[in-house]
C-alpha cells in the first residue's frame, strides 16, 4: 500500500512539474515577443535576444528567462520521478540543473554594462548553454524514448543542435537575432514536448520508465 501511494504521489508530482515547464516555455516565448514589440527599434531578426535584455525594457526579458529557469527545473524535477537507471539519465538530469544555473546567470549578468571593464562572461555563460543543452538531450534519450529509432531521432536533433549553436557567433548581425531565435525555439521545443509528456503520461515512470510515444 506504502508503495502504491508513492507511486501516486511520483505521478502527481511529475504532471506538476510538466505543467509548470509548459507555462514556463510559454511565459519566455511571450516575454521575448513583447520586449521586440515594445522597443521599436529592436527587430526580431537583426537584435539578439541580448540586445534587447539590454534595452529599456530589459525587465521583460529577464523575467522570460526567468520562467524558461522554472521550467528547466521543472522537467528535471519531473524526470526524477521516473525509474529510469544508468549514468547517462542521471549526468542528463544533472546538465538540466547547470543549463538552469547558467541561464540565471545570463539574466543576473549585466554583460553590457560591466563597471570598470570586467571581462566578457557572457559569452562564456552562453559557451556553457550551447554544451550542456544538447549533452542533456542526448543522454536523457535513451530514458525518454520507446525504441531505438525515436532515440536516434532525439540525439540526431541533439547533434544538429549542437553543431548549428556555434555559428551563432559568426552570423552576420544583420540576421543574427532570427538564427538565435531559431535555436532558441528548437531548444524551447524540446522542453515543450517532454514537459507534455510528463503531464500526459507520468504513470510511464512507474513502469521502467518514461517514454516518448
Amino acid at each position: 500500500m506504502a508503495g502504491d501511494r508513492d507511486v501516486t504521489r511520483n505521478e502527481r508530482l511529475s504532471r506538476v512539474g510538466g505543467i509548470v515547464a509548459l507555462l514556463g516555455c510559454v511565459l519566455v516565448l511571450a516575454a521575448d515577443l513583447l520586449g521586440v514589440t515594445l522597443a521599436s527599434r529592436i527587430g526580431p531578426v537583426s537584435e539578439t535576444i541580448s540586445n534587447v535584455a539590454a534595452g529599456p525594457y530589459d525587465w521583460i526579458e529577464d523575467a522570460g528567462l526567468y520562467a524558461f529557469v522554472i521550467a528547466v527545473l521543472a522537467v528535471a524535477a519531473g524526470l526524477s520521478f521516473w525509474r529510469v537507471d544508468g549514468w547517462d539519465w542521471v549526468v542528463g538530469q544533472g546538465l538540466l540543473v547547470l543549463l538552469a544555473a547558467d541561464v540565471i546567470a545570463i539574466a543576473a549578468y549585466e554583460a553590457y554594462n560591466r563597471p570598470g571593464g570586467g571581462p566578457d562572461l557572457h559569452l562564456y555563460f552562453v559557451g556553457v548553454l550551447g554544451a550542456s543543452f544538447p549533452l542533456a538531450v542526448w543522454l536523457t534519450s535513451r530514458g525518454l524514448t520507446a525504441g531505438s529509432r525515436r532515440k536516434w531521432w532525439l540525439r540526431g536533433f541533439a547533434a544538429v543542435w549542437g553543431l548549428a549553436a556555434p555559428f551563432l557567433y559568426v552570423m552576420p548581425t544583420g540576421w543574427d537575432g532570427l538564427y538565435e531565435r531559431v535555436l532558441a525555439l528548437c531548444m524551447l521545443g524540446w522542453f515543450a514536448l517532454v514537459g507534455y509528456h510528463l503531464w500526459r503520461h507520468a504513470e510511464c515512470g512507474r513502469l521502467g520508465g518514461g517514454r516518448i510515444a
